[in-house]
């Protein structure tokens, strides 16, 4: 259906909120081909996830509304969960009881998508789980083989980032929670991580109610030097004003955040400058990349969203190129096997000069690149 105006944030905000209530359907538009397939993606529209989750969502409807031009037509079923347990049942349950459903695709953010594997897994739902936004590597070599994982692990980014610092003396990690629900979800992986890259952890959490201000107000003089912020953008933010008031104990230090933070919000929510910032990301340069998949973003989130360039939809973009991809070498209306057996064959992809060939870490990509954001306000990178 052609859209005459752009939606903005708020009319997504509405949106996803309807969705969250009813675990309704939001089609990409009647079919042009021969066949339609459908699709579902899990959203977790909690408060400290609801912004990756739309800004990944975004991307996934520009890169299937793209795909659907072609004549051919894949159908976005949109499952928004409140991050409780029974919510993910409830969203699961409908998935199950639509055949005509054959793979998950895009399930956001991090911590939902680590828990809707077990979850699957338990209610004996067999079926791909494409391109979540999944930094967790616990699934990446697993026996049951059913996660496509598209881009740069926890590891990979925690690597890349102390390579640039030149951190070879440096024996510790901080890793810094924003709840005791995350440090629950993500320790153990997180932890195993460390461990293989030779550095023992020391763990800091917010309380409950906590402002992450507080929490970084708290760090005491014998806190590691390099800081790793398991968080979103404004918890971010927050942490680091709590750190600027520690003036000269906080000096020396680093704090490293991953791809869950969008830089352009950072900047605009004004972090510390006394504590320079390390910013990995897992997808090229959404507003200044020249890659044709870049430019077709851009093209695309013009036209149907009144929205800024971000590497979290950019990501979701090349998640629904990716799936599409795969898709469309599937004869007929494939059933969910048919739909798995096809992707374990995790064919490489060429999306517009962003590569996708998994390794034996069954990642599609293991690009990585970062800013850094000095204590004097510059960006490097």
């Amino acid at each position: 259906m052609p859209m005459t105006a752009p939606l903005t944030r708020r009319q997504v905000l509405a949106l996803s909120a309807g969705l969250s209530a009813s675990l309704g359907v939001a089609a990409q538009g009647p079919s042009r081909g021969s066949r339609t397939l459908r699709v579902a993606q899990l959203l977790d529209s909690s408060p400290d996830q609801q912004e990756l989750s739309r800004d990944y969502a975004t991307g996934v409807q520009i890169g299937l509304a793209e795909f659907n031009r072609s004549g051919r037509s894949v159908q976005l079923v949109s499952l928004n969960t409140d991050g409780t347990p029974a919510s993910l049942r409830q969203a699961l349950a409908t998935v199950r009881d639509d055949p005509s459903i054959c793979a998950l695709l895009g399930t956001a953010g991090g911590r939902l998508a680590v828990e809707s594997v077990a979850a699957a897994r338990r209610e004996g739902l067999a079926i791909a789980h494409v391109a979540p936004w999944m930094a967790d590597s616990r699934f990446d070599t697993d026996a049951n083989d059913d996660v496509f994982a598209l881009f740069a692990s926890r590891e990979m980014q925690i690597r890349h980032a102390l390579a640039s610092l030149g951190s070879v003396g440096v024996g510790e990690l901080g890793l810094v929670y924003t709840s005791a629900r995350d440090q629950y979800a993500l320790h153990s992986e997180v932890a195993e991580a460390a461990a293989r890259l030779k550095l023992r952890t020391q763990a800091f959490v917010a309380g409950p109610g906590e402002d992450l201000a507080a929490l970084g107000m708290r760090l005491g003089p014998q806190s590691p030097v390099i800081l790793l912020f398991l968080g979103g953008t404004i918890e971010l933010a927050r942490f680091t004003h709590g750190l600027q008031s520690l003036g000269a104990r906080a000096a020396g230090r680093y704090v490293m955040s991953l791809s869950d933070v969008d830089l352009p919000t950072l900047v605009q929510l004004s972090p510390t400058r006394s504590v320079p910032l390390i910013l990995t990301q897992v997808v090229p340069n959404p507003q200044s990349s020249t890659l044709p998949a870049v430019q077709s973003y851009r093209s695309g989130l013009k036209q149907l969203f009144d929205e800024n360039p971000s590497h979290v939809s950019l990501g979701g973009y090349l998640a629904a190129r990716y799936a599409t991809h795969v898709l469309s070498r599937l004869p007929g209306t494939p059933s969910r096997a048919d739909t798995l057996a096809e992707f374990r064959k995790r064919a490489p992809a060429d999306l517009g000069g962003f590569a996708i060939q998994f390794g034996a870490q069954r990642r599609g990509s293991s690009f990585v690149t970062q800013a850094l954001l000095l204590g004097d306000g510059r960006l490097l990178g």
